[in-house]
This record gives C-alpha cells, sequence and structure tokens, in this order.
C-alpha cells in the first residue's frame, strides 16, 4: 500500500505544499534585502509552511541566515528572549555545531543563557538574575549579533511566528520591537499573526505600536482552479483517480483552507477506492465528523446558551447583519444578546467576518458538524448523501 499523498496537523513541505509561488517569492525578497514583513492569515491556511519554505529558499538561493521563532507558547518576556536566542542561535547563526569548548567560547556573548539538548532540539535557559526589564536587553541582544553576522555580505532575517502573543504579554513589547526595527535595518524582520484582530492592535490604527514598520501581507485561501488539480494530482501519486467533481466538492466543503482540504484529501484516500467520486467524498466527510465528533461536541457544549444558539444558526446560514430585524427575529435573541455573544464568539475564534457571505463559524469542520451532526443521538450515524 502507497503512503498517503496528503499531510495534516503540521507545516508541510516538499510535494505536500501547493502553489504559494508568489507570496514565497516576495517573502524571499524580503528576507534577502533587509525588509520587514507583517503577514496575517487565518488559522490552518498555512501560513506556517509558506514560511518556512521561504526560509528555506532565502538560505538555499541566496545564502541568507534565516531565524524561526515561534511565540505561540510564550507568555513572559523572559521566554521571549529564550525563543528569540533559540532562534538565533541554534538556526541562523548555525552556532550550535561544534565541540562543547567551541559552543561555550560563542556564548560567551550572551552570558546569560544557557543551552540545553531536549528531545534532539536545543533549548534556551535565561538565568533570573537582574531586573525582569532586563529581558528586554536579552531580546535584543541576539538580534544584534545577528545584525553583526550580515557584515560578511549574508542576508540575515529574523521570522518572529504567531507575533500577536506579545500584545498579550506586556503592552510595551510592541513599542520595544518598533525600536528593533529602527535600529537595526539591515535585519528582515518578519511578524506573522494568525489572530487579525490581535496584530491590527499592533500594526493598524491610531495608537499602534509597529504602525508602518513593516509591508503587510495577508495570506488568502488558494483559488480553487488552482488547488482542484493539486487534488487530483496528489491523488494520481499514489495510484488513485478522483473525479474533478469530487475534488470540487472537497474544496467547496472545507472553503479552500488548505489545512481541512489536506484533512479530508487524507480521508478520501483511506477509502480505498481505485476512483474516487462524490459519494467517496461524502462518505469521507462522515468518518472525518464521526472521529472527531467528541471534540466537537466539547467544543459545543463548553459555549454559553446564547453563543451555542448564534453558532447553530451561522452554520445553517451565514449573515451579513445579525442585528436586522429579521435575524433577531431568526435568533430569538435581544441586540444587545446578539452583541455579546458575537464579541465573545469572535475573540474566541469561532466566528469570523468574511466579506463574500458574512458572519460564519470559523472551522468548517466544526460548522459541517453543527449543521449536520449536532442534533442527532449519540452513536446515530450522519446520512452521506445529506453532504453538500
Amino acid at each position: 500500500m502507497s503512503t498517503n499523498p496528503f499531510s495534516y496537523g503540521s507545516p508541510v513541505s516538499g510535494e505536500f505544499f501547493d502553489d504559494r509561488t508568489e507570496e514565497t517569492r516576495l517573502l524571499v525578497r524580503r528576507m534577502t534585502t533587509g525588509q520587514n514583513v507583517v503577514l496575517t492569515s487565518p488559522r490552518r491556511y498555512g501560513k506556517t509552511s509558506v514560511l518556512k519554505r521561504a526560509a528555506t529558499e532565502a538560505h538555499d538561493n541566496a545564502g541568507g541566515r534565516v531565524g524561526f521563532a515561534s511565540l505561540l507558547r510564550c507568555s513572559s518576556r523572559r521566554e521571549v528572549a529564550e525563543e528569540v536566542t533559540r532562534a538565533v542561535i541554534s538556526g541562523a547563526l548555525g552556532w550550535l555545531v561544534g565541540t562543547a569548548e567551541q559552543i561555550n567560547e560563542r556564548l560567551r556573548k550572551l552570558p546569560r543563557i544557557t543551552p540545553s539538548l531536549e528531545h534532539d532540539a536545543w533549548k534556551m535557559s535565561l538565568s533570573l538574575t537582574g531586573a525582569d526589564t532586563d529581558f528586554l536587553n536579552d531580546i535584543r541582544r541576539p538580534i544584534e549579533l545577528l545584525a553583526d553576522s550580515a557584515l560578511d555580505g549574508h542576508p540575515v532575517c529574523l521570522v518572529l511566528d504567531e507575533f500577536q502573543q506579545v500584545a498579550e504579554i506586556d503592552n510595551n513589547l510592541g513599542g520595544f520591537f518598533k525600536t528593533v526595527c529602527d535600529d537595526l535595518p539591515g535585519v528582515s524582520l518578519v511578524f506573522a499573526g494568525s489572530q487579525r484582530h490581535m496584530m491590527d492592535r499592533l500594526f493598524v490604527g491610531r495608537g499602534a505600536a509597529l504602525k508602518n514598520a513593516a509591508e503587510a501581507v495577508g495570506l488568502e485561501v488558494i483559488p480553487e482552479d488552482e488547488m482542484i488539480p493539486f487534488v487530483i494530482e496528489r491523488m494520481r501519486s499514489a495510484g488513485r483517480k478522483i473525479d474533478d467533481d469530487a475534488a470540487r466538492l472537497v474544496y467547496q466543503l472545507v472553503r479552500g483552507i488548505p489545512h481541512f482540504i489536506q484533512l479530508i484529501g487524507t480521508a478520501v484516500y483511506e477509502e480505498d477506492a481505485r476512483h474516487a467520486d462524490v459519494q467517496v467524498v461524502r462518505q469521507s466527510v462522515v468518518r472525518v465528523l464521526t472521529r472527531q465528533r467528541a471534540d466537537l461536541a466539547a467544543r459545543y457544549e463548553a459555549l454559553f446558551l446564547n453563543q451555542r444558539r448564534l453558532v447553530l444558526e451561522l452554520a445553517r446560514q451565514p449573515v451579513r447583519d445579525m442585528t436586522s430585524k429579521a435575524q433577531l427575529m431568526r435568533f430569538d435573541m435581544a441586540p444587545s444578546a446578539v452583541h455579546k455573544a458575537r464579541e465573545a464568539l469572535s475573540k474566541a475564534e469561532f466566528i469570523e467576518f468574511d466579506p463574500q457571505v458574512g458572519w460564519r463559524v470559523s472551522d468548517p469542520i466544526f460548522e459541517l458538524w453543527l449543521r449536520y451532526g449536532q442534533a442527532l443521538d449519540l452513536g446515530a450515524t450522519i446520512d452521506p448523501s445529506t453532504i453538500t
């Protein structure tokens, strides 16, 4: 049996990566010319995959030194400093290669940092001596070392993925990174985030700490006429065939979001049909919803009553104006209750505003479960023919 031609759950590369040629080319150019970029996209759109592909191309094609830091799990200045240091020292500069004596000699430039190898990956630990405000210097110093390394002609870049986290950690961190942009113009800083409202607080509007500090780039879904051939080709690479209509149904059911196309593609492949048609796709979606039923139900049950009512109605039909008279009657809710539920659901990324259709459930799998599976008794199965 051949290997599944689809991959989901982690950033993808190689044959699993579809297109994004234009976005990748732009990022590589900015990474290798000292220009700053802010890249925003909803979760599961392939942001991290694009960033890692661009980082690889910047290194391979232009000799770029690119550090990749994810701030997703950082909850303090100290943890930001440790993650940035790891990205620069281990990733961009490659200092953690060689003998212990060589590594210690290099790290004398960062006296408060102690490296340790955990689970085949280097972790940077920052000593707690000094005031907490000193951690800003601990964030800045490795970026300065990266800038110094550019003196031999190699372009340098630091990618800060899930950058919106800094707004949660410290109101002053955004302004601090603005000074880094101003003081170290030779370093390309790529700020990437998946929570648009948080990124807007940092980069857009009056009082934004990083306003005009970076070129704004948005990552959208891959167009249908590009993604459908990708699905067909991935199936063909595994010795299978999928109809054009079936591949189109995969795309449309999950709104073209790359992660979910890979998820449903995996399920279609696992049906073991030599030739997948729309019925195979529908059956695959039912299997995915059935496997995830407990998690999806728990997600729904954790919501307050009015929030449940709102997501159920939006799963059935997106709306542009939730507080119109017709929609208030449909929801059977007061305007203030709708507003409160909408704000909470939006902040928690349960719902989003789609310019094409209006407010809708963000996660297409959750949306499909709310539409087809939420009302079923425990153990009841979804009729595949109802999936449209």
